[in-house]
């Protein structure tokens, strides 16, 4: 995998994941505002994120991340095998 596509991916893949977090802060911002103004005693908002969906966030967000590193690191190996470069020992 080239490196501007598997650091495309990661970004893209980074922000899938901090996507129910920036929904719940949205959610409670939503909310501290509206109880903000004068004669409001409750709020009751629709259409939070459900555990599935966050779930779902974050599996595809970690898989697709886990894919481009290990895209990234087969690549390097391939091309050091090519260029007649034995691998690093430990």
């Amino acid at each position: 995998m080239k490196t501007p596509i598997a650091v495309t991916l990661i970004i893209m893949e980074a922000l899938l994941i901090m996507t129910p977090a920036l929904a719940d802060f949205l959610y409670q911002r939503n909310v501290i505002d509206l109880m903000g103004k004068p004669g409001v005693t409750g709020v009751t908002l629709a259409g939070q994120m459900s555990t599935f969906y966050r779930f779902g966030c974050w599996l595809s967000g970690s898989g697709m991340v886990g894919i481009a590193v290990y895209c990234s690191l087969f690549a390097r190996r391939y091309a050091d095998e090519r260029a007649g470069l034995a691998p690093q020992e430990a």
